[in-house]
């Protein structure tokens, strides 16, 4: 137990080291998180049906000129492109939020865990409002960040939100510099804000 406690210890840490130093701004814009108190599974639910990204409006305005600019290079290319990123959001960008989140509530000794718990009492709908892809060609870069808004429910009563939570510009990028790959960078972010969110609930409701 005092390994297994050890390890996450350094995990944590090296979470810390790829992040910047202060933690994200988490605004409560709606009633309040004292039902975590009762929580032991909480079901998260992820959407992604109307954000910005980059310098787009839109995420389908983003991916046209990505898709175009890819095929004009090879043809296919950008269509192979697409599907990529759309499946990055279930394969990455969910998982490393829950994980994140999921890690910090172990290493409290909290008996919270979140996911697809379909059954479970308590839903946390997690929106992406905006993303920022970032890049990284070596001698220039730039993060990362996602802004998310959580409205959490009971699972049984979904047009009473128990809470609003948003949080903006949440940074995702690797450490040394080597966040190459526009997958790493946006995960990145959704670690960091599974972090955050996970020791903000700590804190302020479970301490």
């Amino acid at each position: 137990m005092k390994n297994t406690k050890t390890i996450i210890s350094l995990i944590i840490f090296s979470i810390f080291i790829i992040s910047t130093a202060d933690a994200q701004k988490i605004s409560i814009e709606e009633g309040d998180l004292e039902f975590f108190k009762e929580v032991s599974e909480l079901n998260i639910e992820y959407d992604f049906s109307d954000y910005g990204v980059g310098k787009f409006k839109t995420e389908e305005a983003y991916i046209e000129d990505k898709k175009a600019d890819y095929n004009k290079d090879e043809p296919g290319k950008g269509d192979q492109w697409e599907e990529e990123w759309h499946a990055d959001k279930e394969n990455t960008y969910q998982p490393k939020f829950e994980q994140l989140f999921n890690l910090i509530m172990l290493s409290e000794g909290v008996g919270i865990v979140a996911g697809a718990y379909t059954n479970a009492d308590y839903t946390m709908i997690l929106k992406t409002t905006f993303m920022e892809p970032g890049y990284n060609i070596g001698i220039s870069r730039k993060d990362a960040s996602i802004n998310v808004e959580m409205t959490f429910i009971k699972t049984d009563d979904p047009e009473n939100p128990l809470a609003v939570v948003t949080m903006v510009k949440v940074p995702g990028r690797g450490g040394m510099g080597g966040d190459f790959d526009t997958e790493y960078r946006i995960g990145e972010a959704y670690a960091k804000a599974g972090k955050e969110m996970a020791q903000y609930v700590w804190k302020k409701v479970l301490k």
